[in-house]
């Protein structure tokens, strides 16, 4: 009797069913893929903003703002940026209130709160104003209103002096007391920050010095917008992007061009390090007339990838970020430059403390490398005796009465979380954990 082939061609059979089963988990894979959400969910909405010196609370919680210019209104890139995990994005409006409304909602839609923008005079239509306010102050996306973007330059006259931005500003107080109100400042002058802290619930500047300048003017004017602020949260306008575009040549046939990440993350913590308490940055979309036209996610495709990882680990250290500065920290380089451009060395630093341990963040500003020495306080239960992580480089470092030493490239940043010393007590049982209820299986 002849055989069917299925008898006869068994190693055919079984490499077929292999190939057939790695098929169908391809398939499924890519339908799970598919599955996956294009955009990013709408956060918590906005019950409550408080400000505080170290920062603002939203709903209870700390909020360090990752933010993005030029990519809500007509850029049409707010599913881009929430995306790639920023926080909070400015939006504008045309001439309707409503429009206002629709950006700000619009934002929310894609994982993101709003910085509503009423700036470029928007605000000197008193009556227009109050319909705008009117119209978004309910909004469950509305983080805080930016009342204008630089009105202090130029200089000698201030363009809009903060007297004539105070009736904006307490109409949109009077009527919307929930939102803070922020004004961003250019130039990074204390005296302009001292002079706009009557008009401002937050205190901003902008920093571009990409790539023309050093990146010491970031902890500049973080200095002057920190104690202009006097007690009230700063924060800070970072660069991501070419300043006039690709086409564009500095003075001295410098071609323009957006930062490094490298770059991005050591403006980014040292600002952070000098007291800021939000970060945004410009932009998603660039153009002018000399430079040409940007976009960072068709200009520059692969440093856009970067972002997510930048966003990721600002959010995650949120805690740590808006933590109390402890006192006590000693630093020193003990290798590399110690001259200083604007009156700073290249190593800034800032010690935070939780109830956990400390945080050390720890930045070289200059394109050179350097070692650095620290010492940190040592509590009375003493540190972990495993020394401190150092976090997103996935290496310990060895802690000795408080003292340890690193290396930094240039523009490099380390983050050091040193933990207290754990008392040891074995298994938890039912009486000691601490989760919350939330967290715990139902019991009958």
């Amino acid at each position: 009797m002849t055989k069917s082939p299925q008898h006869t061609n068994t190693g055919s059979s079984r490499q077929w069913s292999r190939s057939y089963g790695a098929s169908c988990l391809m398939l499924v894979g890519i339908i799970f893929l598919n599955a996956l959400p294009t955009q990013a969910g709408p956060p918590p909405p906005v019950e409550s903003v408080e400000v505080r010196k170290e920062g603002l609370f939203v709903n209870g919680k700390p909020f360090f703002v990752v933010g993005i210019g030029w990519a809500a209104h007509w850029h049409f890139s707010l599913p881009e940026a929430g995306e790639k995990g920023f926080n909070m994005v400015e939006t504008h409006g045309w001439k309707d209130p409503q429009s206002f409304r629709m950006d700000i909602d619009d934002a929310y839609a894609n994982g993101m709160y709003a910085l509503a923008s009423v700036g470029n005079g928007v605000w000197e239509d008193l009556e227009r104003l109050e319909q705008i306010v009117m119209a978004c102050r309910d909004a469950p996306g509305l983080l805080a209103w930016e009342l204008e973007n630089e009105p202090n330059h130029p200089n000698n006259p201030y363009r809009f002096p903060p007297e004539k931005l105070k009736p904006a500003y307490d109409l949109i107080k009077r009527l919307d007391p929930v939102h803070p109100v922020e004004v961003r400042l250019a130039v990074g002058r204390l005296k302009d920050h001292q002079d706009y802290r009557d008009v401002a619930d937050i205190h901003s500047d902008d920093i571009y010095p990409v790539p023309t300048s050093p990146l010491a003017y970031v902890a500049k004017f973080s200095d002057s917008v920190v104690k202009g602020a006097a007690g009230e949260p700063g924060w800070l306008w970072l660069q991501m992007s070419p300043l006039h575009g690709p086409g564009y040549t500095w003075e001295g046939g410098i071609p323009d061009r957006a930062p490094t990440m490298t770059e991005v993350r050591c403006m980014t913590y040292m600002a952070v390090a000098h007291g800021i308490s939000g970060i945004q940055y410009l932009a998603f979309h660039f153009n002018t007339p000399k430079g040409g036209d940007w976009w960072i996610n068709q200009s520059e495709p692969a440093f856009w990838a970067q972002w997510a990882d930048l966003t990721a680990e600002l959010r995650l250290l949120t805690p740590y970020l808006l933590a109390p500065e402890a006192p006590g920290l000693v630093s020193e380089i003990i290798e590399g430059s110690k001259s200083k451009e604007l009156g700073y060395t290249a190593l800034h630093v800032s010690l935070r403390q939780t109830e956990s341990g400390y945080f050390l963040i720890a930045v070289n500003g200059f394109n050179s490398p350097i070692k650095a020495r620290f010492k940190v306080p040592v509590p009375d239960g003493g540190l972990a005796a495993d020394g401190a992580a150092v976090r997103s480089e996935h290496r310990l470092v060895d802690v000795k009465n408080g003292v340890f030493e690193d290396s930094f490239e240039p523009y490099a940043v380390h983050l050091y979380e040193i933990p207290f010393k754990v008392k040891f007590t074995g298994s938890p049982t039912k009486e000691t954990i601490s989760w919350p209820q939330w967290q715990r299986r139902p019991r009958p």
